[in-house]
């Protein structure tokens, strides 16, 4: 029997709490329904399936680090808006890591709904970029260059790829976007031409 009370908001809530403090691999209906106080299978009285629970933490997320980057580059163009973009996505991978792991998940997900959805992390990053004058093939490379630099950054450093040099992290981060920002710059010339 369900728990009195307890809805589809609380359980994706207390997943999305869960999987922030204990972390993506350790997450579980189980543990989950455990923390709710109720068994296992009476989560099913409110979602279909672990997938269907997945999904709606993926839009979660998405929607947390849209807001981010949406947040990052108002009222920002060009080269401002590239570096404060490049800036809150690299913070928001070091401090929600967790929940920026699910949206790395996502594309395994089998729902076309949620791959649609995954588009609106992307949607920040042409708009950072619009400011310059690019032919639309270009946005498509240049808008992957710029998550691959990204996410490089996040997933090398949580590995501890970085440790060897004594050289800050975050300047060479830094150098790596002053370095798109100049391939934004040559590919724009080039556009031009």
């Amino acid at each position: 029997m369900a728990r009195q009370g307890l809805t589809r908001a609380d359980i994706i809530q207390a997943a999305i709490e869960m999987i922030e403090s204990e972390g993506l691999h350790s997450f579980s209906l189980r543990e989950l329904a455990s923390r709710l106080h109720i068994k296992a299978a009476s989560l099913y009285n409110h979602i279909t399936s672990s997938d269907e629970l997945h999904t709606e933490i993926g839009y979660y997320a998405i929607s947390e680090l849209k807001k981010v980057q949406l947040a990052a580059i108002a009222g920002k163009e060009r080269s401002e808006a590239i570096e404060s973009l490049a800036d809150a996505y690299y913070r928001f991978g070091k401090d929600r890591p967790e929940i920026y792991k699910v949206i790395l998940s996502l594309p395994m997900v089998k729902n076309d709904a949620i791959h649609s959805a995954g588009f609106d992390i992307v949607k920040p990053i042409m708009t950072a970029m619009a400011g310059y004058r690019l032919t639309r093939e270009q946005m498509m490379h240049l808008q992957r260059v710029f998550r691959s630099i990204m996410h490089g950054f996040i997933s090398q450093e949580e590995a501890g790829c970085f440790r060897q040099f004594p050289v800050d992290v975050g300047d060479s981060y830094r150098m790596a976007v002053r370095g798109f920002i100049l391939l934004l710059e040559n590919s724009e010339k080039e556009a031009q031409t």
